[in-house]
């Protein structure tokens, strides 16, 4: 009697753990993406956007969140359509396709920028780039690869450097200098 009622104490022991695991640390599924991620824009235009025109940048994105079918088309491109190639990236293996990407261009110098500023930029914050071919991409994998993404995984939200970048963004007004200067943010 009492081996059977360790045994049914050790199984319900074992079902709490195996559901208090798969509750709090197995994967969940999630909805096929359908733009960018909210966490993920907010760094690109409270951050990202406005700390590159304090040093005279005017950025605009050219390009956010891809369906499937639509990184097919860019990846086809210069493959199986004339032109050159645009993207290495097939479908499913672009964070476009999951929401952590954009690329961008500015309004008035075009591509002839100074792309390591950019980058030193956009690491501030929390983005990393595209690299040599593809400068104008900047993206947030938290340390995931596209396959985790694909499995549904997403990384931990990204948080403002500073404060006021909020601030700002909420009230409109620019971010300046003397802000960045304030939360002694490194000088690019």
């Amino acid at each position: 009697m009492k081996k059977i009622s360790i045994g049914i104490v050790t199984c319900s022991l074992i079902c709490i753990i195996f559901l208090f695991w798969h509750a709090t640390y197995a994967v969940k599924a999630l909805p096929v993406p359908s733009g960018l991620d909210p966490n993920f824009i907010t760094q690109v235009n409270d951050c990202f956007l406005p700390t590159a025109a304090v040093y005279g940048y005017t950025l605009r994105i050219t390009s956010g969140f891809r369906s499937l079918a639509q990184q097919q088309q860019i990846y086809d491109q210069g493959r199986l359509e004339d032109g050159t190639v645009v993207s290495e990236a097939p479908p499913g293996h672009s964070l476009h396709n999951y929401g952590f990407a954009v690329d961008i261009v500015d309004r008035f110098k075009g591509y002839n920028i100074d792309w390591p500023q950019l980058i030193a930029i956009g690491a501030y914050c929390g983005l990393g780039n595209g690299g040599t071919g593809d400068y104008p991409h900047f993206e947030y994998r938290g340390g995931l690869d596209t396959d985790q993404f694909a499995a549904g995984m997403r990384p931990k939200p990204l948080t403002l450097p500073c404060p006021i970048m909020a601030t700002r963004a909420a009230s409109g007004q620019p971010l300046t200098l003397a802000d960045l200067q304030s939360c002694k943010t490194p000088s690019f």
